[in-house]
């Protein structure tokens, strides 16, 4: 060891020279090691072992530090003590040779005005941390980076398709990261990976981050692989961009997408795109409820007010799946017309604590929740939708159908009540008015004044007799 240390450290220019390759060798090992583990790597024991080489160049990065500047950080002399052959010494000692003069341990720690090992250990401990936290800033937070998604990337280059898989459903759980080209390019091979499985999830990863480059074989994978086209339908249409809603045109027309009705109206719901008469046609003959709400929803998505009568229609369909699909439609309508059929459909519900049942895009487990159905109170969800139509004659009309209603949807028919009273002082609502009467008039009825009187009381501030939670 004293050969070493002396070959090592045995002059200020070996010190100088020894702390600069020790660093030097440490920062480019750490860059070629984190350009590797992000772009090549493919074994995820190797990737552990080249992780922890980084880590112990930066350990002995520190230690050589410490070590050559050793006569700054603690006395002048600190080196010579470093470098004394304790060994040879000791041999002159004991032979009774006159050899290297030598003093006491203790008299030297009173001379330099106390024992530096602990204060060695502090600055290697601090060195060492500086080496690993300052290398990993300087590649970009590098160990966040590996903990996720770069495990799972490493995973995913593996020739096994049982790693392929496991890094695939690791990407998946997690999708909370920055999409790099690196990313972006194994994830888009794994599209074509020959594994069913990582082909599935690896569609799922590419919609849930809308990676644009992938549409194209999205595309293709419906057309071609009618195993995963439901998987790759539903993507497809979490993808935005122009280039999304240009393939969900073509695809629409495909049989194989025609296969999967209730993914295909979702994607076109999710993309806007107007293909209004599959999505008609999907509702009308589909037998399965969730099907029928996903094309009654995505009907709703296209905001077209030719779709008032047939959204209104679904108010009086036996199923409140549907029922809350067609009134979230309506309400998207922002039109005047569907009060009518709203106000209908509120004095129609029978229970007022029933509550929407959620639907929600199907999407692989841990993946973020796309609704497409809130659960939410359903004469709650009626008086959303009203609350966009500015009718006049709501004054009267909320009022005369609060009672009995659940809390919130209480407070929100007052709230609806002050707005639409404010409106109509400021005569924003005269042209309503006045298309009300017309109405009436155009129906036989006698005119009874105007639609919306004075007379309408405000719901009460707090709930009215029978509301209220239970």
């Amino acid at each position: 060891m004293y050969r070493l240390r002396s070959a090592l450290f045995g002059t200020a220019g070996r010190r100088v020279a020894a702390l600069l390759i020790a660093n030097a060798v440490f920062h480019g090992a750490a860059a070629l090691i984190h350009r590797y583990i992000d772009t090549q790597a493919s074994s995820p024991g190797l990737s552990f072992v080249l992780l922890a080489l980084w880590m112990a160049l930066g350990v002995i990065a520190a230690l050589v530090t410490v070590i050559a500047l050793g006569n700054v950080l603690f006395h002048p002399t600190w080196s010579d003590d470093f470098l004394r052959d304790e060994m040879a010494d000791l041999d002159a000692r004991i032979s009774g040779e006159k050899g290297r003069e030598t003093t006491d341990e203790d008299d030297l720690a009173a001379l330099h005005g106390g024992d530096s090992t602990v204060r060695f250990g502090l600055y290697f401990l601090a060195i060492a941390a500086a080496n690993i936290l300052g290398s990993n800033a300087l590649a970009g937070g590098f160990l966040q980076r590996y903990s996720h998604p770069g495990v799972a990337i490493v995973h995913m280059r593996s020739d096994d398709p049982v790693l392929r898989r496991e890094g695939m459903t690791m990407l998946a759980s997690r999708l909370d990261f920055t999409v790099t080209p690196a990313i972006e390019e194994v994830v888009l091979a794994a599209l074509n990976d020959p594994d069913e499985g990582v082909a599935a999830r690896a569609a799922f990863v590419v919609g849930a981050l809308s990676v644009e480059a992938a549409v194209g074989r999205l595309e293709q994978m419906i057309a071609q692989q009618p195993a995963l086209a439901f998987t790759a339908l539903i993507a497809l249409g979490q993808v935005e961009g122009e280039a999304a809603r240009e393939a969900g045109r073509r695809v629409a027309r495909l049989p194989q997408a025609q296969a999967e009705p209730r993914a295909l109206a979702l994607m076109l719901g999710m993309l806007r795109v107007p293909a209004i008469d599959r999505l008609r046609a999907i509702y009308a003959t589909s037998e399965d409820e969730d099907t029928r709400v996903a094309a009654l929803w995505a009907l709703g998505e296209m905001r077209e007010a030719q779709l008032l009568d047939l959204l209104a229609g679904a108010l009086e369909s036996p199923s409140l799946a549907l029922r809350c699909a067609g009134v979230l439609g309506l309400e998207k309508l922002v039109d005047f017309d569907t009060s009518e059929p709203l106000k209908r459909a509120f004095e129609a519900a029978d229970d007022p604590l029933v509550r929407c049942p959620e639907k929600n895009v199907p999407v692989q487990e841990g993946g973020p929740t796309i609704p497409i159905v809130p659960h939410r109170n359903y004469q709650l969800a009626i008086i959303r939708a009203l609350a966009t139509t500015d009718d006049p004659t709501l004054i009267t009309w909320l009022p005369a159908h609060q009672e009995g209603v659940e809390s919130r949807t209480h407070a929100l028919m007052k709230k609806l009540w002050e707005s639409l009273k404010a409106k109509d002082e400021r005569g924003e609502l005269n042209p309503l008015k006045r298309r009300v009467r017309m109405r009436r008039l155009q129906a036989g009825a006698p005119d009874a004044g105007p639609p919306a009187g004075d007379g309408g009381a405000a719901p009460d501030a707090g709930a009215p007799d029978g509301g209220g939670d239970r």
